[in-house]
Parts: C-alpha cells; sequence; structure tokens
C-alpha cells in the first residue's frame, strides 16, 4: 500500500476538499513515509516494495520533502545512499512519529479481525434464558480478549440510542436503517396443565377457549387469539384471567394449573414429551414467532459483532427439537419497516 492509505483517500470524495494547509499536510505525511521507508532500507527499491508503489515515486516524494525543508536529507551515489547529517537527524524525530501512525493503523485494524472488546447484546428474557446465555458462555470462552454487556428486557431494542452492537429481535416494526438477519420462525402452540384439563376440559375449536380460563402475554386481559388452519382463520377475544408482559411468567402460570395458554413451541416442547403440559387444538396453528438479529451495518462490522452473529448462526441448530430452524436465506438491509409477527 502506498505510504498510509487512509491519507491518500481521506479526501477522495468531491465534496471532502481540504483547506490549502491541510492538504500541504496531507502531501508532507506521505512524502515523510515515503522518506522514512527509504531511510530505514538504506534503499529505494527496498522502499517501493515495502510501500508496494514505483521506485519513481518514491524517490519524487522524497526529493519533494528535500525541496520543502530545503536540505539534502540523503546522499545517493550509484552504488550507495546514506542519510546526511540533516537527514539523519530528521528521522531521528520524524521516525517516532511514522511508527507511532503505523502501530495506530494496525491496532484499528487488528480490532476489525480479532474479537476484542465489549459486546452490547439487546435481547428478550425468554430468548436469553432458552438460548442465548449459552451462546454467550461459549462467546466467551472461544475469545478470551472479548467481554459481554447483555441487556434482557421483553420490549424492542434502540440500538443507536442504547448502545448496542446488536440486538435480537421478535416483536415490532424492524428499523429500516438496521441490518436484519432473519434467523429462523417458530410456531406457537395452545396449552394447559393436566389438572386444568381434567377439571375443565378440553377445547373442541378455537372459539371454545372464550369460555376458559385463559393467560396472556401483554398489558391488560383484553386479547384476540388468531387461530388458522388450511387457510382458515379464527380469531378468539379472550378476557383473560392473567395478563402479564412475560412469556415466562404466564409459563410458569400455565404449570401452575391457571389456564390455556399459547405459548412458543420451543419454550414447552419438552413439557409436552415430559406429560407437564397438554397440547388442544392440534390442528390449529396458534401463531407463529418471526426471530432476527439485527445490527447497524455490514460495513465494517467490527470483529466482535461479526463472531457473535456467526456463532448463533452456528449454534441455532442446537435448540430444542427444531422448533426454531434457521432459513438459507442471507442478511440483508430492510428496505423499509414492517410489522413482525408476535
Amino acid at each position: 500500500m502506498n505510504s498510509w492509505p487512509f491519507l491518500d483517500s481521506l479526501y477522495a470524495q468531491p465534496n471532502n476538499h481540504p483547506p490549502a494547509t491541510d492538504r500541504i499536510v496531507m502531501a508532507d505525511l506521505n512524502d515523510i513515509a515515503a522518506f522514512t521507508a527509504v531511510a530505514r532500507a538504506l534503499s529505494f527499491t527496498k522502499a517501493a516494495r515495502t510501500l508496494q508503489m514505483p521506485k519513481s515515486t518514491v524517490s519524487e516524494r522524497v526529493s519533494r520533502l528535500e525541496a520543502r525543508l530545503g536540505v539534502r536529507l540523503l546522499e545517493r551515489t550509484t552504488r550507495s545512499l546514506r542519510l546526511t547529517a540533516s537527514g539523519a537527524a530528521y528521522f531521528a524525530q520524524v521516525g517516532r512519529i511514522v511508527h507511532e501512525l503505523e502501530e495506530a493503523e494496525a491496532a484499528v485494524t487488528a480490532a476489525h479481525k480479532t474479537p476484542r472488546g465489549v459486546l452490547r447484546i439487546g435481547c428478550p428474557l425468554l430468548f436469553a434464558q432458552s438460548f442465548l446465555s449459552d451462546v454467550v458462555a461459549t462467546y466467551l470462552s472461544r475469545y478470551p480478549e472479548a467481554q459481554v454487556e447483555l441487556v434482557v428486557a421483553d420490549r424492542p431494542f434502540e440500538i443507536v440510542e442504547e448502545a448496542l452492537d446488536v440486538a435480537i429481535h421478535v416483536v415490532g416494526p424492524i428499523d429500516a436503517q438496521l441490518v436484519a438477519r432473519k434467523l429462523g420462525i417458530g410456531g406457537r402452540v395452545c396449552v394447559a396443565s393436566p389438572a386444568y384439563v381434567e377439571k375443565h376440559g378440553r377445547p373442541g375449536r378455537p372459539l371454545d377457549l372464550a369460555e376458559h380460563a385463559c393467560l396472556v402475554n401483554g398489558p391488560t386481559r383484553s386479547m384476540t387469539w388468531t387461530f388458522e388452519r388450511e387457510g382458515e382463520a379464527q380469531p378468539v377475544v379472550v378476557n383473560a384471567r392473567y395478563a402479564v408482559t412475560s412469556f415466562e411468567l404466564v409459563y410458569r402460570a400455565t404449570l401452575a394449573g391457571l389456564g390455556y395458554a399459547t405459548l412458543p413451541a420451543f419454550l414447552c416442547v419438552n413439557d409436552i414429551e415430559s406429560g407437564r403440559l397438554i397440547r388442544v387444538l392440534d390442528d390449529w396453528s396458534a401463531g407463529e414467532t418471526t426471530l432476527h438479529l439485527v445490527y447497524p451495518s455490514h460495513r465494517h462490522l467490527a470483529a466482535r459483532v461479526r463472531a457473535f452473529v456467526d456463532l448463533v448462526v452456528e449454534r441455532l441448530p442446537s435448540f430444542p427439537s427444531g422448533h426454531f430452524a434457521a432459513p438459507p436465506v442471507k442478511p440483508r438491509t430492510l428496505g423499509a419497516s414492517g410489522p413482525i409477527g408476535h
């Protein structure tokens, strides 16, 4: 690369013209970089190879620097090259500065290659407990220079305002400026405890739920559940006995025998298999939950974010009984916000 690429490209865009004094500084820095490379190698040929530019360009930059300073920095002969006294004194000063700039650039570049630093994640409580906590443990074990701040809340996350690197998105529209990676679609099932079913019976059709005690995930007891079967949709208005804004607490209340609930299949699949919960209306779908991983931008994505996204995708097939399988889709930037099933 010629000198420092970021210096050459910083003002490459038409609207990014610096003041005249800044242009002088920019030119000086690249000329100094060329001189430093020559002084280190005592060879224009080796310096050109290091800087990945033509030898003539290196010579031109060094000559330009000498002209600006008004002194000769190098003694050139057909067989040798050496620093003049002024050149040695100048190199002692600027060589240190160039070295620090090179180290700074290397540090920034390395940060995009090796996962390190703090990764801030937003995630709903239910998904954090059932899946993401194990992913985070693996991430921290795999990348010892990384740290994690996991923000758990049953609400949509504001990526920029909350300074999050990435978030698990389940409910509500997705900001059009975010990259949304669709991880999967999980079904919901209608369940109750054996004790409740034995005492109050099974619903034969979705509308029968209006006569039962229901448990809902929401701020109010009045809610409409929509069941679907072979293109037929059947809405049911339930006047819940218990409303709470947490699937985890609805799940616990269902296990306690307080009524029927529609829960994410991955949350209760093991309980259905063990008999702790009974699924009803088996031939009806009780809805779906679409899971996205959202983050600000593909461009210059930090290594810590990229590694976490890859790990989530890697571990997703281990989700309980395949109730949340990842579709073979590529990440995309949404062109417009749209409602997400919840």
